[in-house]
């Protein structure tokens, strides 16, 4: 099934560390292969469950490996075990 995702990494740091590893975040997100689009505030994820959540975990990975780096992640997932979730069913209409 296909889901929605939205992933915002908030490093607990100086500015110019924190945008530094959210670069590395949404280079993670780029090489998935998944569909995404990267926002100001949080970057959103279309895609199999499974390849969502894979992510995620990455994304997690990464934040955890930052030893002196405190994180918040925020993760919103819109899903439905019968039904697909497309971002363009939601949105289409405002643009």
């Amino acid at each position: 099934m296909i889901i929605n995702a939205s992933v915002q990494v908030v490093p607990l740091t100086e500015a110019q560390k924190a945008y530094s590893i959210i670069d590395q975040a949404i280079a993670l997100i780029q090489q998935s292969g998944l569909k995404y689009t990267v926002g100001a505030l949080a970057t959103d994820i279309e895609g199999e469950y499974a390849a969502v959540q894979q992510l995620i975990a990455g994304i997690n990975d990464l934040c955890y490996s930052k030893n002196d780096t405190p994180f918040l992640i925020y993760t919103k997932l819109h899903l439905c075990g019968g039904k697909d979730i497309w971002a363009d069913d939601k949105t289409a209409k405002f643009r």
